[in-house]
């Protein structure tokens, strides 16, 4: 039978990072990893057969976790989870190192059994049903792509970084599914109104400012999920949501080809983007330890 990776994290958002799995002695079922049911709104009409599907929705997905603490230290596991996991905790959970996703503690640990050691249920809601892979993909427009490689030979001149001189990038999402993204723009002058347009929808979204040197602007989602944007200079941060232009309509990216342009009012050629996201999978599978 073989052994799969099971190496479970869990980090609150009050900064407790708890370790499960094998290897810690806490071996524990995880259900479930996959499988995401898709609510269908349908209609029939007369003498129809079969239904028409009008609307599909999928929601979030309730995971149940339970963990046997069967380690000489058994009694301190379960005092630590019981500890750290209380009411109105909320938090991400990295599975195997690989992926992750949100969660909010729906239902604080329980003991289901004491003899011989103590197993520990609980139940966590994840308001996205699906795992973010925890590679990132990063895509930089007009910025500089680092070059220095090892070993170097310094006979030779080498370079550091190279700018990049078109101003759009295909930014691919490998994943299967839409994905929300980063946008991180910065500017060597003064550019107006900066934006990112993908060039294939004609979706974009725009900040009405003009962005300078030594500023950075910043369009992401919280960890709640929020669409947010915030200005950073000389290490204070401001909130500028209120900057958004309300026709932005570009906030994911699709499977696929993303051809995404950085464009300004003026100042274009000055603006640099780069834009980040973590492409996201509906269901996995624990993989074989070789």
């Amino acid at each position: 039978m073989p052994f799969r990776k099971d190496h479970l994290r869990l980090v609150t958002d009050a900064g407790a990072a708890l370790d499960i799995g094998w290897d810690y002695g806490t071996p524990y079922s995880l259900d479930p990893i996959n499988g995401v049911n898709v609510d269908l709104q349908t209609a029939q009409g007369v003498n129809q057969i079969g239904n028409t599907v009008e609307k599909q929705s999928v929601a979030g997905v309730s995971r149940e976790l339970i963990i046997h603490c069967h380690s000489p230290h058994g009694d301190a596991d379960a005092a630590l989870l019981l500890e750290k996991l209380p009411y109105f905790t909320s938090g991400t959970m990295y599975f195997e190192d690989k992926y992750f996703c949100r969660f909010v503690l729906s239902k604080t640990p329980y003991t289901k059994s004491i003899h011989p050691y103590p197993v520990l249920d609980m139940m966590f809601f994840c308001p996205k049903p699906f795992w973010y892979d925890l590679t990132a993909q990063s895509f930089c427009i007009n910025g500089f792509v680092p070059s220095f490689r090892l070993p170097v030979n310094y006979s030779k001149p080498h370079r550091f970084g190279v700018r990049t001189s078109f101003g759009w990038q295909n930014a691919v999402n490998p994943g299967a599914l839409a994905v929300p993204f980063t946008a991180t723009l910065k500017s060597d002058g003064a550019v107006v109104n900066p934006c990112v347009l993908n060039i294939i929808t004609g979706q974009s979204i725009r900040i009405l400012t003009t962005l300078t040197p030594g500023q950075v602007i910043e369009i992401y989602r919280t960890t709640t999920d929020k669409l947010a944007v915030k200005r950073t200079e000389d290490g204070t941060e401001e909130n500028i949501f209120s900057l958004l232009d309300e026709d932005s309509d570009l906030l994911e990216l699709a499977p696929g080809d993303n051809l995404l342009k950085a464009t300004a009012d003026s100042g274009e050629i000055l603006l640099q983007v780069t834009v980040q996201f973590y492409p996201m999978v509906s269901g996995i599978l624990p993989e074989v330890i070789a």
